[in-house]
């Protein structure tokens, strides 16, 4: 099921559809292994508000059956058909209800305004895309963010500058908002380099209370 207030997707152009089949492929390749979350949102969970999730690139939907298992109404978005299928089929599986929406976040890089509880976008940088997610968090709702990072004294990495947070930068892009968690360069991704990750609260307007969405 798709939510009615995500714009449509857009692959028109050629390498749009080569980027989709690439990840097609890729998920089909690991379509055995085990669907397990990320071990740091595991152990950021308690800090995050219930209500509604949405996890950006969810590939195969490791983190958002996560938090789908722990109450969330989740929305999952990935440009990949079948990392998408997979989720869906292994959300039945686990008598668990998960929205899909395929989406080619590079084509188009918007979603709802202030929508979600619990935003949440693990290895995937589209420096393009962060003006949106910020957008879609709702006030007093947190943006979770873990991805490669610069910063530490790790050898090899992504070689593209693009998918590589520089040292601090999530600091920078959520400036003005309540950092509950910051970590970067204290672990090593398993492809090589840093990691950084963040936990933040987007600021409620003056003289709001907080309430979570419906």
């Amino acid at each position: 099921m798709a939510h009615h207030f995500f714009p449509p997707a857009s692959v028109s152009r050629k390498d749009d559809l080569q980027m989709e089949n690439d990840w097609n492929q890729v998920w089909q390749e690991r379509q055995q292994k085990p669907l397990i979350p990320d071990p740091w949102l595991e152990r950021v969970l308690p800090l995050l508000p219930p209500g509604r999730a949405l996890d950006l690139a969810c590939g195969r939907g490791r983190n958002a059956l996560l938090l789908a298992e722990h109450g969330y109404a989740v929305t999952a978005l990935d440009a990949s058909a079948q990392g998408l299928a997979q989720l869906t089929q292994e959300a039945r599986r686990r008598n668990l209800v998960i929205d899909t929406l395929q989406q080619d976040l590079e084509q188009t890089p918007r979603l709802p305004e202030a929508a979600f509880d619990v935003v949440l976008q693990f290895f995937y940088l589209q420096r393009s895309l962060l003006g949106a997610l910020r957008e879609a968090v709702r006030p007093g709702g947190m943006a979770v963010l873990r991805t490669f990072s610069r910063a530490g004294d790790f050898p090899d990495g992504p070689g593209n500058p693009d998918y590589v947070l520089e040292i601090r930068e999530l600091l920078q892009i959520f400036a003005g908002w309540e950092i509950l968690l910051h970590e970067e360069g204290l672990d090593e991704a398993e492809r090589g380099g840093g990691l950084a990750g963040i936990v933040a609260r987007k600021p409620l307007p003056a003289g709001q209370k907080e309430t979570p969405c419906a």
